[in-house]
């Protein structure tokens, strides 16, 4: 096997020969890197898959929402219940304190009636001496049976 030098230096043509091509296989490879390529795009269609997944995300989302407001409506109207439950007792209740106890009834003269007025804003005054004797308690009612066994100073 003979080396490339030893081939060029018997034919002074083959040698020529090998420089033009040498040449012009380095001409056409600067060329082919220099110029702007274009890549071939693939035609992309738009897919079911996308939209379903944007169409359940927005399902998720709304009925997340739905779920927070009709348990916050639950939770106030609860509240609401209980807020009139309470009333209702605290009414009975301070009916029952305010009322007479049940004894004989007595009958009044007809001379000695009372106004109209006065009898209208009777239950009015019922319910301020009601609140009156509520607000003045040193303890709360449920407190009560505790603070009997308390001595005057506070100590047991």
């Amino acid at each position: 096997m003979n080396s490339q030098k030893d081939l060029a230096g018997e034919s002074p043509e083959l040698e020529q020969a090998l420089k033009h091509f040498k040449a012009s296989m380095d001409a056409w490879s600067d060329s082919a890197l220099s110029r702007p390529r274009t890549i071939a795009r693939a035609a992309v269609r738009p897919g079911w898959r996308p939209a379903a997944g944007w169409a359940l995300g927005a399902l998720l989302a709304v009925g997340s929402l739905a779920g927070v407001i009709v348990h916050r409506r639950q939770v106030a109207l609860i509240a609401a219940q209980k807020a009139a439950q309470k009333a209702v007792e605290d009414r009975t209740a301070a009916a029952r304190q305010v009322a007479p106890p049940a004894a004989t009834p007595v009958e009044k003269p007809a001379s000695k009636t009372l106004p109209a007025r006065q009898e209208a804003s009777m239950p009015d005054e019922n319910l301020l001496a009601s609140v009156n004797r509520d607000v003045s308690r040193e303890v709360p009612a449920a407190m009560e049976p505790l603070a009997q066994l308390m001595d005057d100073n506070g100590t047991q």
